[in-house]
């Protein structure tokens, strides 16, 4: 048996790979005590903090050829901490209580005295190196912080972050429960200001292997981002609009929020995941509130210029983005747009059911899933039409002509974000006549438009984080 303390853990042979690194990739896999897996970890952890010296790694070094993980090129398994993460990928609640905010850290999390230890050591202290292998591996690659991005996926969502939704033997069946509680949501209000705090930027840069997960993780908020979204800075929150789905409902606060999604929204991955979740979460608002009365129009206007508001924060960060990034190269630039222009397509083969919306991405495995809340615990025929007239309609332009949509210009882009709006807003007054005639309507348009290019747009140029300089 491996003892767990962390002198025995070493050998004595310095050729040979530590127990550590040895029990790390025995546990990738599997259910495991979480009481055992957050004991283990905090032995790592405080082993490996002694031993955070750059260039002298005890793990991944000249002499450690001891390759333990035989899954992926980018990953030779001398790094135990990326086997752990993986470990907390599998194992939600342990997950969850290994990232846990500290005691007493009251609602939300405005300041880095409410961060776990554990996550602010491996997502801003710890020096991450590539363990890839020298022969086909990509050194650019750090296959830890994708192993960080998991253990934050399942801790905030609480499902094992490669669940298969189509199977009957995983809790992450569409229409089974909504997984979060305000323990994962105390996680994830660490994510979010970690990511969305000053430093946010340059470290979504550095640990680009993250932008999946905070994009999934994103999503799997963003009812709540929306609930930080209403109101007037943070007071008059809409809770008949946004009631919370589970106890205890994650707190960004406004600023908090804005931070976040102009981060998030920098990256194509991110910007992806969460505008397909918003998106979808709009439409299942339409459905939740049918224009049949005055109170479910107001409510359909206010989730219309909610989503606008994200949307445009989310597109804003993004071009700005590609504008930075590509300094002077038009063509590359407008390649990066047209390629995040493409998220629509994440909608095709979504299952949707129970107040949840599982969303593939395109030709990916089930760990790229990006899963969703919706607004209505029964998905009525609305939500269904409005879903598969906007996916139909994605899928048919993109079909047309695969070389002109290669290239999407900032304007273009712009342009594609505020028509996705327009077309919710023509599905769901379109079914009635008498619906259309309604004077109240009139300002619908304009508040819409107002919404994207306006206040969502400016409060990134004018409250989001900066794009990323080299």
């Amino acid at each position: 048996m491996v003892k767990l303390g962390p002198e025995e853990l070493g050998t004595d042979h310095a050729n040979n790979p530590r127990g550590f690194a040895v029990m790390s990739n025995l546990m990738r896999f599997g259910d495991y005590d979480d009481q055992f897996l957050n004991d283990y970890g905090e032995k790592l952890v405080a082993y490996d903090k002694e031993r955070n010296v750059k260039n002298m790694s005890p793990w991944i070094n000249n002499w450690n050829n001891g390759d333990l993980n035989f899954y992926s090129k980018n990953d030779r398994g001398r790094d135990p901490m990326t086997g752990f993460l993986e470990a907390l990928g599998h194992n939600p609640g342990a997950a969850t209580d290994f990232f846990a905010q500290p005691e007493g850290a009251g609602a939300g999390v405005d300041k880095e005295s409410e961060l776990n230890e554990n996550l602010k050591y491996l997502t801003k202290d710890r020096i991450w190196l590539s363990d890839a292998y020298i022969m086909g591996g990509d050194d650019k690659v750090i296959a830890g912080h994708d192993s960080l991005g998991h253990a934050l996926e399942a801790a905030t969502t609480g499902y094992v972050y490669d669940a298969d939704p189509m199977t009957a033997k995983d809790p992450m069946i569409p229409g089974n429960r909504d997984m979060r509680t305000a323990e994962t949501a105390g996680v994830m209000e660490q994510v979010v200001f970690l990511y969305g705090s000053e430093d946010g930027p340059k470290m979504l840069h550095e640990q680009s292997q993250l932008a999946d997960s905070l994009g999934k993780m994103g999503a799997a908020y963003i009812d709540d981002i929306d609930y930080s979204m209403s109101g007037v800075g943070d007071r008059a929150k809409d809770d008949g609009l946004f009631p919370p789905k589970y106890q205890g409902r994650a707190d960004f606060g406004e600023q908090g929020a804005i931070n976040f999604l102009s981060v998030i929204g920098q990256n194509e991955t991110s910007h992806g995941a969460v505008s397909a979740a918003q998106h979808l979460y709009t439409l299942s608002m339409l459905d939740a509130h049918p224009p049949t009365s005055e109170a479910n129009m107001n409510k359909a206007h206010d989730a219309l210029t909610t989503g606008g508001e994200v949307r445009g924060i989310l597109d804003h960060s993004r071009v700005q983005q590609a504008e930075e990034t590509y300094k002077n190269e038009a063509e590359e630039q407008n390649k990066s747009l047209g390629r995040s222009g493409d998220w629509v397509k994440l909608g095709a083969g979504a299952v949707v059911g129970g107040g949840i919306a599982a969303i593939p991405l395109p030709g990916s495995t089930a760990a790229a899933l990006v899963v969703a809340p919706l607004a209505a615990e029964t998905i009525g025929n609305a939500v269904n039409t409005f879903i598969g007239h906007e996916i139909d309609k994605g899928i048919d332009k993109a079909e047309e002509d695969p070389t002109e949509k290669a290239q999407v210009t900032s304007q273009q882009f712009y342009s594609q974000g505020i028509q996705q709006q327009a077309d919710a807003y023509a599905i769901y007054i379109g079914a009635d006549s008498d619906v259309k005639n309604d004077t109240n309507l009139r300002d619908w348009p304009q508040d819409i438009e107002n919404s994207y290019f306006g206040t969502g747009s400016q409060q990134n140029d004018y409250r989001g984080r900066p794009a990323y300089k080299d």
